[in-house]
C-alpha cells in the first residue's frame, strides 16, 4: 500500500477508516485530535489539531474521521516518512492510530 504524500505548506485532508478489532465503530460523541510525528514517534511536527465530524465526508458513526491540517499545520521543514498519529477520547478512554505519510518539501510558494 502506498502512503499518502503531504507537501510541506499545502493543506491536507486525508480520510481515514478507523478501526478496533478489525471492525468499524460509533465514535459519534468522541473528541478526536491529530498531529504529524517523526517516523520514529519520539518528535511532534505540529501540535494537535482538533478534527471535526463535520468536515465533508467524515462518517463518526462508522469510524471515518476526514483528518485535515491547514497549510499553517504542515509549514515544517521535515521530509521522508512519518506518521499522523491520531487520538480518539470517547469519554475518557483515549485510543491512537498511526498512519504512514511521506513528507514531501513543496518549493512552489
Amino acid at each position: 500500500m502506498l502512503k499518502p504524500k503531504i507537501v510541506t505548506g499545502d493543506d491536507v485532508t486525508l480520510p481515514v477508516t478507523l478501526k478496533k478489532n478489525g471492525a468499524t465503530f460509533d465514535m459519534s460523541s468522541a473528541a478526536v485530535k491529530a498531529a504529524i510525528v517523526s517516523n520514529s514517534r519520539t518528535t511532534k511536527f505540529t501540535g494537535d489539531v482538533a478534527q471535526s465530524s463535520g468536515t465533508s465526508g467524515a462518517d463518526w458513526l462508522n469510524s471515518l474521521v476526514v483528518v485535515v491540517f491547514s497549510s499553517t499545520d504542515t509549514a515544517i521543514s521535515a521530509t521522508g516518512p512519518a506518521w499522523i498519529e491520531i487520538q480518539v477520547d470517547d469519554g475518557g478512554l483515549k485510543t491512537t492510530w498511526f498512519v504512514g505519510v511521506e513528507l514531501l518539501q513543496g518549493n512552489i510558494a
